[in-house]
């Protein structure tokens, strides 16, 4: 597969943090990301590559669930592309919501809480990665 030359920058950051032949499959899933309408799942990258991914499918979904790399350090290398080439010279500022995360203590309303989509109902309310009951 033959890539433009514009991506060849964001590729030679990307790629160190995958094995070779991990690194192949993920080039070819970023291509089909760029070029597949609607929802990205791996099964829809496939379809609209079509012949060109090669290989069996469930080897393309073991890049996402069973390959040995590092979400974080690959998170960090493209920050770290986005800051030196699309951002102009001098200090980035960075917000976050902390309004939850520096009150402990029982007296803080759901924190810890998220409702459970599938076990929910219009009359009860399911929690999942909680401390404590809902």
């Amino acid at each position: 597969m033959t890539l433009p030359a514009e991506a060849q920058p964001l590729l030679a950051v990307l790629l160190p943090h995958f094995t070779q032949p991990t690194a192949s499959r993920f080039v070819t899933l970023l291509v089909a990301a760029v070029l597949t309408p609607g929802r990205r799942t791996v099964a829809n990258l496939l379809r609209t590559l079509g012949p060109l991914a090669g290989g069996h499918r469930t080897t393309d979904q073991r890049v996402l669930s069973r390959a040995p790399w590092s979400a974080a350090a690959l998170g960090g290398a493209l920050a770290g592309f986005v800051l030196r080439h699309l951002l102009p010279d001098g200090p980035v500022v960075l917000v976050g919501d902390d309004t939850v995360d520096g009150h402990p203590g029982a007296h803080v309303s759901g924190k810890g809480r998220h409702r459970d989509p599938v076990r929910s109902t219009h009359s009860h309310t399911a929690c999942r990665n909680r401390r404590w009951p809902c």
